[in-house]
């Protein structure tokens, strides 16, 4: 039987040029394109993903610690004088050829003026030189404005701002931290920062310590620009142990009251101790006037921070000059507030029993109770004015100081017990009294 009826022609399809043509630039096109995507991504990826790790806030953070000072503050001021010394007999010369970086007394400064001839030329380029140096002390400083809006009566809404001078002490990877007044920031909306480069960003207090008034203020990394180099807004913290009399100083912040102003000087006093709440500071006078709303830090010649300035004891008087607390004394309260730790509190104002209270009144050397917060844990307990603390948990305690570093080491809700002598009579009676550390205000 054929079968021719089952046979078939099957026809190769015409081929399309003009089509295979498109087709391929097309392909061309889209390779080229990808090409250039990811170039782009190789490009701007690792700036990207460094911000991204650089600011997880969930396991990125790492603790500020400061270290401790290991020398005595009369070893670490006769070792810096030491240095000083070295130095007496040097010319201005030598001392540059050397490269030293030591700062000089007065008396050293006058013994090097008097070898070489000082006109108005050196004169010009000395202070050409501190002006030079101040602004470079400028760079850790920050000035904060805090931000206040109100609503009129024609729905009008009104900012008003306060400014103060901040310092750049820490950044925990996650966030610039700044030292400064709480007391200006008050009651504001917002808070904005700018550095003296011109950056500027949003900032929120972080923590507030209302015994000394100081507060940390935060930034977060993600509003700074990728290529500022953060590290070297850091502020280094010298040692106030060092400090004396007669010693060179530069005031930057808002020393006059506006930022960016600066003042030159010297400390014209030693130092004074000065007692708050389970607390205690040092408080350094200087002969460079101020504005009552002074604010800023104190620098040496060697670039370290060595106070915060104070104005809470400065008067109406134009004419006052600048106080600052040490900075050593304000490491470990720094360290808190950076880190977010509750910092213990009892309530106790004191003082240290001198050496003539202790020999002529037959006084115990400890930390003499001056005054007790009305319903602190001190006071509930039973500690009164005029006691002496002369140990904690079995630590003997000689001075307030030694009362302040054990309190700092405590934990809120911790089970202390404090050795008192209490006055009975004509003699001193040793008490044991147990109370539980609460959490000062501000950081609660």
């Amino acid at each position: 039987m054929s079968q021719d009826f089952i046979k078939e022609d099957i026809k190769k399809r015409p081929i399309n040029k003009a089509r295979m043509a498109k087709k391929t630039l097309v392909t061309v096109a889209m390779a080229v394109i990808f090409g250039l995507v990811a170039s782009l991504i190789i490009l701007v990826a690792p700036p990207f993903l460094k911000k991204v790790t650089t600011n997880q806030e969930t396991t990125g953070e790492t603790m500020v610690s400061f270290p401790e000072e290991e020398m005595s503050p009369e070893e670490m001021l006769s070792d810096y004088m030491m240095q000083e010394s070295a130095l007496a007999d040097m010319t201005s010369e030598e001392i540059d050829a050397d490269n030293v970086d030591i700062p000089l007394s007065e008396d050293q400064i006058n013994a090097l003026l008097s070898k070489v001839r000082f006109d108005a030329t050196k004169y010009r380029q000395m202070i050409i030189s501190m002006s030079t140096y101040s602004r470079e002390l400028s760079n850790y400083m920050v000035t904060i404005n805090a931000v206040r809006s109100s609503v009129d009566w024609l729905d009008s809404v009104n900012d008003s701002s306060n400014v103060t001078s901040g310092i750049i002490v820490a950044q925990n990877n996650v966030e610039l931290l700044i030292l400064a007044d709480s007391s200006p920031l008050q009651g504001a909306d917002y808070l904005t920062m700018s550095l003296r480069s011109g950056v500027t960003a949003t900032a929120y207090i972080k923590e507030t310590d209302e015994v000394t008034g100081l507060a940390i203020i935060g930034v977060s990394l993600k509003d700074i620009p990728d290529d500022m180099d953060v590290a070297s807004y850091v502020a280094p913290l010298g040692s106030s142990n060092s400090i004396y009399a007669g010693m060179g100083v530069v005031a930057v912040g808002s020393p006059q009251g506006t930022p960016g102003s600066i003042g030159y000087g010297i400390v014209d006093s030693s130092r004074t101790m000065v007692s708050y709440v389970d607390t205690y500071l040092y408080k350094y006078h200087t002969d460079i006037l101020c504005s009552k709303n002074a604010s800023g830090a104190l620098f040496n010649m060697q670039g370290q921070v060595v106070g915060i300035i104070t104005n809470k004891e400065n008067s109406d008087d134009e004419n006052t000059v600048i106080m600052a607390y040490g900075i050593t004394e304000l490491k470990e309260l720094i360290e808190k507030l950076s880190n977010s730790q509750k910092i213990g509190y009892l309530g106790i104002s004191g003082t240290n029993v001198t050496l003539t209270a202790n020999q002529q009144l037959g006084v115990p050397m400890g930390a003499f109770v001056t005054a007790t917060q009305m319903d602190s844990p001190a006071m509930l307990a039973g500690v009164q004015v005029g006691d002496v603390i002369v140990g904690v948990n079995d630590e003997t305690v000689s001075s307030f100081s030694d009362y302040v570093s054990f309190l700092q080491r405590c934990k809120p809700d911790e089970q202390i017990v404090l050795q008192l002598s209490r006055k009975s009579q004509t003699e001193y009676v040793q008490i044991s009294v147990p109370l539980t550390v609460s959490s000062r205000a501000g950081t609660e």
